[in-house]
């Protein structure tokens, strides 16, 4: 499976848009530089050893989706609603608001992925949402 480094960039962009966490945050957090983090959330020049580095700072972010955009973007939760690293609560927003902000998401991405030939896919991820919307 190729690596699309804009989507990656659109990935991490709205993880940390989610969790409300603004470029000094990030430097904070990682110890990385504005210009590699701005690579990184531009989709452009990543060298993946450094987003690397950078992913393993973010215990709740999957990789797995940040990179292919495949599962959930957190890591599993146990049953006391605890992220894998024993954290409670992965998101400081609410689940609607979550969701939203989710449906937003995916239409951005949708001219992406149909441009691909995706579209049976988003369509599926935003039955998902519909499906998770309606049992609030």
């Amino acid at each position: 499976m190729a690596i699309d480094l804009q989507q990656i960039g659109k990935r991490f962009r709205f993880y940390t848009n989610l969790k409300e966490l603004e470029m000094e945050d990030l430097k904070s957090i990682t110890g990385a530089d504005e210009t590699t983090l701005n690579h990184i959330i531009n989709g452009c020049n990543i060298v993946l050893d450094e987003l690397v580095a950078i992913v393993k700072n973010f215990e709740d972010l999957n990789p797995q989706w940040l990179i292919y955009g495949e599962g959930s973007m957190f890591k599993p939760m146990d049953e006391d609603g605890h992220c894998q690293d024993g954290n409670k609560g992965c998101l400081k927003k609410d689940k609607a608001a979550y969701l939203q902000q989710m449906k937003n998401m995916l239409i951005e991405l949708d001219a992406a992925e149909v441009a691909k030939g995706h579209k049976p896919d988003i369509d599926a991820l935003k039955a998902k949402l519909d499906q998770l919307k309606a049992t609030q």
